[in-house]
């Protein structure tokens, strides 16, 4: 490249970086924006997991054996319970409401039919439409009733005369389970989700700030001072306009993984510096996306309107809610549209796993290969943006005439 080229591109540099200083929209869709998501996000979910779940009861028992459940369901961080019904419609109503996540149901004759072996059953009521509340709700109430099994099974073998724990555990559990949670071993949501809903939140904002960069020259009749400080070449005022967004959005992508793996100390397995480079590749092809939007529907509307579509599009193909493998094959296919799903694997397999570089270097492949996207709609956007500088032309000529 040539050094009148470089000139070029620093002249556009220079003009897009007082562009941005001087329009607070710039700033506030940027580095706000996505300060205000660190902090909002982090501070959201720095429990880990959710606590303190309002569930109610309906003790239809009222035994001693129902208010030790009723004690040991309390006792749980989980779960808090926050009313007592006299009757189901008066719990389903609150469940209705949204006031509690889960009802217990305890049948008359709970402990009578238990101390007898006749299996009675207690009934959870749990509202999935709150999806981590009421898997929650209801692992932590399976888990405290069958220790309360567990604990009535105990004394009934103690008054047969069996007792020490090495004759009482083969009995009361047969199967010893050894539970490892791999990669996140706290089930902390916050590391579950942060690592991929950050990254969503950055990438939306940058295929939109590309593509309002670039539109409003056009919308607002400025292309022909664009392209003028590149010395009418499109090449440099393209490249030119987007490094700054480049500078300043990986500044942002990379304080966010120092402060998701340094700050809040979440797992990381593998090399921050290859999570670094990751981020760098993930900025720079949502960038080619968002021009390469902006050069199939050179109107912002258009452009700004496909472009959020995408991005919102990108949460599903991420596959860190819904894995990608469960979906139809045809529909698997599209992840590999999709920069995100690419960091996600790389995240996957660097912080989690800490597996070797050379099963990442597809994923990076993948998001080098986004930065062709500019080039193949090249023609069409230097047409769009010269038809501008034309038409600018024109109309100044115009105006001088008439005046």
């Amino acid at each position: 490249m040539s050094n009148s080229i470089i000139q070029q591109i620093r002249n556009v540099a220079r003009r897009e970086w007082k562009r941005m200083l001087s329009r607070p929209i710039y700033l506030l869709s940027s580095v706000i924006a996505m300060l205000f998501c660190y902090l909002f996000f982090l501070t959201l979910m720095s429990e880990g997991l959710p606590e303190q779940l309002p569930i109610g009861i309906i003790d239809n028992d009222n035994s001693s054996l129902s208010r030790t459940l009723e004690r040991n369901i309390n006792a749980s961080p989980q779960v808090k319970i926050v009313g007592k019904y006299a009757s189901f419609t008066e719990a389903r109503k609150d469940m209705q409401k949204g006031r509690i996540y889960a009802i217990i149901d305890i049948a008359p004759g709970f402990q009578a039919d238990l101390l007898a072996n006749r299996q009675p059953a207690i009934a959870y009521y749990v509202n999935d439409v709150y999806l981590v509340a009421g898997s929650l709700s209801y692992k932590d109430l399976t888990y405290i009733s069958e220790l309360i099994s567990g604990f009535i099974l105990q004394q009934s073998l103690q008054a047969k005369g069996i007792t020490g724990e090495e004759n009482l555990m083969p009995i009361l559990q047969p199967v010893a389970i050894d539970t490892h949670q791999i990669a996140n071993p706290q089930a902390n949501y916050s590391v579950y989700l942060s690592n991929v809903l950050l990254p969503g939140v950055l990438q939306l904002l940058i295929i939109m700030f590309t593509i309002y960069s670039i539109g409003i020259e056009m919308k607002q009749n400025t292309t022909r001072e664009w392209l003028s400080t590149g010395n009418e070449s499109v090449l440099a005022a393209l490249t030119g306009k987007v490094l700054p967004h480049t500078f300043l959005f990986t500044l942002l992508g990379l304080m966010g993984v120092f402060l998701l793996y340094e700050g809040m100390e979440f797992p990381m397995n593998g090399s921050i510096a290859w999570m670094s480079l990751a981020m760098f590749l993930f900025v720079m092809a949502h960038q080619a996306i968002g021009i390469f939007i902006i050069g199939l529907f050179p109107r912002l509307r258009d452009a700004i309107s496909l472009g959020v579509f995408y991005g919102l599009l990108s949460f599903t193909y991420a596959g860190f809610t819904f894995p990608i493998e469960a979906m139809p094959r045809g529909a698997q296919i599209f992840a590999w549209f999709f920069p995100i799903r690419h960091y996600f694997r790389i995240y996957v397999n660097e912080a989690l796993n800490g597996v070797d570089i050379r099963y990442s270097l597809i994923y990076f492949t993948g998001m080098v290969t986004f930065l062709i996207l500019p080039f193949l709609v090249y023609i069409r956007l230097r047409k769009a943006i010269v038809h501008h500088d034309r038409e600018e032309t024109k109309n100044s000529r115009f105006n001088e005439q008439l005046q």
